[in-house]
């Protein structure tokens, strides 16, 4: 049985949609067309069936409306995936402890690896993917508990997500599980550029 037909749907999750699209024109990202179907769809089919909870993160509150609530950066716009992670964990619902996020460019989200976020430890206050490229930040799991270390971060005018997670404990998802979570090895794939779209 997969991850999708399996697990119920519990705990939360974010899109991180704030991005500006500046090498794509300024596009809305999630809105963009892969293989014929809108980003946002995609991921939404992929999350709906795993989270009791989902929500956007974006200052573009018209682009989704009646799809998601959507979340606006606490501090001011502009802040980047650290500003929604931020407006992500104050509106988690008092019953979840940690929230999934997942960058609103990504369209190829793996099931079992949401899965794997989803139900890591729950007092663990981050759980990242690590590949050999590195960190992968934007398909993580965050712990409500971080809120106040987000809030003195963006206050300082660091917008960095690495720099959040080298600063806290981390739980990696390490290799060669993630090649058993995501088989296909697109998972972290981003929608950046307009090469990115070409043959999608």
């Amino acid at each position: 049985m997969t991850a999708r037909a399996g697990a119920a749907a519990v705990g939360a999750a974010v899109i991180l949609a704030g991005g500006r699209g500046r090498r794509l024109g300024g596009a809305c990202k999630p809105l963009l067309l892969v293989d014929g179907r809108r980003i946002i769809d995609r991921q939404l089919a992929v999350l709906r069936p795993l989270f009791a909870h989902l929500a956007i993160a974006g200052d573009d509150a018209a682009a989704f409306a009646g799809a998601l609530p959507v979340l606006r950066d606490r501090a001011g716009a502009g802040l980047g995936p650290l500003g929604g992670l931020d407006a992500a964990l104050a509106w988690l619902p008092a019953e979840v402890s940690s929230v999934v996020c997942v960058a609103g460019d990504m369209p190829y989200l793996a099931p079992e690896l949401l899965v794997r976020l989803r139900d890591a430890d729950p007092a663990a206050l981050a759980v990242v993917p690590r590949t050999a490229r590195g960190l992968e930040p934007l398909c993580a799991r965050y712990h409500r508990a971080l809120a106040p270390a987000i809030t003195r971060q963006l206050a300082r005018g660091d917008r960095a997500m690495h720099a959040l997670l080298g600063r806290v404990p981390c739980t990696f998802v390490e290799e060669p599980e993630l090649g058993r979570l995501d088989p296909t090895g697109r998972a972290f794939v981003g929608i950046n550029t307009p090469e990115d779209l070409v043959g999608r």
